[in-house]
């Protein structure tokens, strides 16, 4: 960021994140509908009015207007932890600081995995919740708008969110890709860490028939199938798309039981995300058998993020552009008074001067510029 001085003095952020404390530490700040109000409520009593709460996996953070350190032991009580427990897990950021700060998150600059998608639906719909109960006023709302947009430009723009630097979801994106829409995919591990990801990266996809060897909670979709382990070579001679993400140390899936079943030589697709490996390489003398393993994905998710890196630094360059318009918007908003003063005085066409400047200049420059025309003229 520039080294203007607007200085957005009010505006605050208060985090908790993946970078500062453990999972468990930021569960306890997971707060419920209810719990949410109460503290929306508790904190305008504080004289913290205007306030938005993004609350992910990975983050839990207050923005805000008036002084951070008052949230403090509200956050913490709510929380149910010690206050000096907070302060050892949390980051401050206040003034263009914390515009920045924003901006980047909105961005995904911040995320475990570099310019993921979600965190943006998240920032929007904790930014139009509190703007919905009157919790934002015109900076907050200013601000949040711009770090929308300006998330969204880099989406278009760059190819950060079209480059996965994830197994599980270059993996979904594989299987998506592969033969017809309809497709019928076992998943063996589907409880497991990449499994899950794997087979909630699917559902997202919609166009496949799941079949998972063992009960997956709260999913209720009538395109998921569930059948015991032990029958899983019944059913894989009708699967498309075969993957395996256990933590076994033999094989799931052998050539000599395929063999066993007469496995039907036709387009298929193995996948096998495990470490050590699940599905015995021989099963490509089956013919028409494809089989990609956690290697071939991981060289890929390397030199995606390789050109992630690369994108990023577009990205930051538009970060730059957008926060600069964005305060100047601000500081305009600051002087309007002043400069309706200023518009009023016998200055010839200086209106048109005034907003082509605006235009062209930085917000740095635009700042020296207002406070020097208004002690000029005494507004």
């Amino acid at each position: 960021m520039m080294g203007n001085e607007r200085a957005i003095s009010v505006m605050f952020v208060v985090s908790v994140n993946h970078k500062t404390a453990s999972t468990e530490f930021r569960q306890s700040f997971a707060f419920d509908e209810d719990k949410t109000k109460e503290f929306f409520r508790r904190l305008a009593e504080v004289c913290i009015k205007e306030c938005v709460y993004v609350n992910t996996c990975n983050r839990c953070e207050v923005y805000g207007v008036g002084k951070a350190t008052k949230l403090l032991p509200v956050w913490a009580e709510l929380a149910g932890i010690s206050v000096e427990e907070l302060k050892q897990n949390v980051l401050f950021f206040d003034g263009n600081g914390a515009v920045n700060h924003l901006f980047h998150v909105a961005a995904g600059f911040e995320s475990m995995v570099l310019g993921e998608d979600e965190i943006l639906r998240q920032i929007k719909n904790a930014y139009f919740y509190s703007m919905e109960e009157g919790l934002t006023g015109f900076e907050l709302n200013t601000v949040f708008q711009s770090a929308i947009a300006c998330a969204k430009r880099i989406k278009t723009e760059t190819k950060l969110s079209k480059s996965s630097v994830s197994v599980a979801s270059l993996a979904a994106t594989k299987i998506h890709n592969f033969a017809h829409d309809n497709k019928k995919v076992m998943i063996i591990g589907a409880t497991g860490d990449t499994g899950n990801k794997v087979f909630k990266n699917l559902l997202s996809y919609g166009d496949c028939e799941i079949y998972v060897t063992k009960h997956i909670h709260q999913i209720d979709s009538k395109n998921v199938n569930t059948i015991p382990y032990e029958d899983r070579y019944k059913y894989i001679n009708d699967m498309d798309v075969v993957v395996s993400a256990t933590k076994s140390p033999h094989y799931t899936i052998t050539y000599g039981k395929l063999v066993d079943i007469h496995m039907e030589e036709r387009d298929r697709l193995f996948i096998d995300l495990a470490v050590p490996k699940d599905i015995d390489e021989d099963i490509l003398k089956l013919g028409k058998s494809q089989l990609i393993t956690i290697d071939d994905f991981e060289a890929i998710a390397k030199e995606n993020n390789s050109i992630k890196l690369q994108e990023k630094e577009s990205g930051e360059l538009i970060i730059e552009e957008e926060i600069n318009d964005l305060l100047k918007d601000l500081i305009f908003h600051d002087n309007r008074e002043k400069l309706k003063a200023i518009k009023n005085s016998p200055s010839g066409d200086f209106q048109h001067f005034l907003f082509k400047y605006k235009e062209i200049a930085t917000a740095e420059e635009f700042s020296s510029f207002v406070n020097v025309v208004t002690q000029m003229t005494g507004a």
